[in-house]
């Protein structure tokens, strides 16, 4: 549990870099502009730093089970034991391929990009460095996947029991 509570805590902290720097660079560049003076790598480096912020916080959303889902299905079927089990099982291995391909596809171009030795325009730093964390956030979240389904109880009955409010309003009374 500490290696987990540890992990996570390196990923909010670094969520919380990339938020920061976007911030700081939104705002050297507005006060760029209101001097008159233009800073042509402001709008790259928010580019890249919000990538990151959205793939790291897609990662903690997957170990807090915190993503939009659609439960229309579960709200449809009996709420027995092995329907449960069964739409907890389809979930896992739909976000777990899902992952897995989006792992490779980023590691395919990460590894393209450092054997072309590409470069982004205006910082001149190698594009690889901008997709490895795209690539490491997809282990991220496939990790937080796994903890949220199967290590952590109350996430785990969150995902089998989804919430009855509103959407089950909605769907008794046939506007979904």
């Amino acid at each position: 549990m500490e290696k987990r509570n540890f992990l996570w805590r390196i990923v909010d902290g670094i969520l919380l870099l990339t938020v920061s720097g976007m911030l700081i660079v939104i705002v050297i560049q507005v006060a760029g502009r209101i001097a008159g003076e233009s800073v042509p790598w402001s709008e790259e480096l928010t580019r890249y730093l919000f990538l990151w912020t959205v793939n790291f916080g897609m990662a903690v959303g997957m170990r807090n089970a915190e993503h939009a889902s659609v439960n229309v299905i579960y709200y449809l079927l009996p709420k027995t034991r092995i329907i449960q089990k069964t739409l907890l099982f389809i979930y896992v291995i739909s976000c777990f391929a899902f992952f897995v391909l989006l792992t490779y596809w980023n590691l395919t171009m990460t590894v393209r990009q450092f054997n072309s030795e590409e470069m982004s325009p205006a910082l001149g730093m190698p594009m690889f460095l901008v997709t490895l964390p795209l690539f490491i956030c997809n282990i991220l979240a496939t990790v937080g996947l796994v903890q949220s389904a199967f290590f952590d109880e109350q996430t785990k009955k969150r995902l089998t029991m989804p919430d009855q409010g509103e959407s089950f309003d909605q769907l008794e009374g046939g506007a979904v």
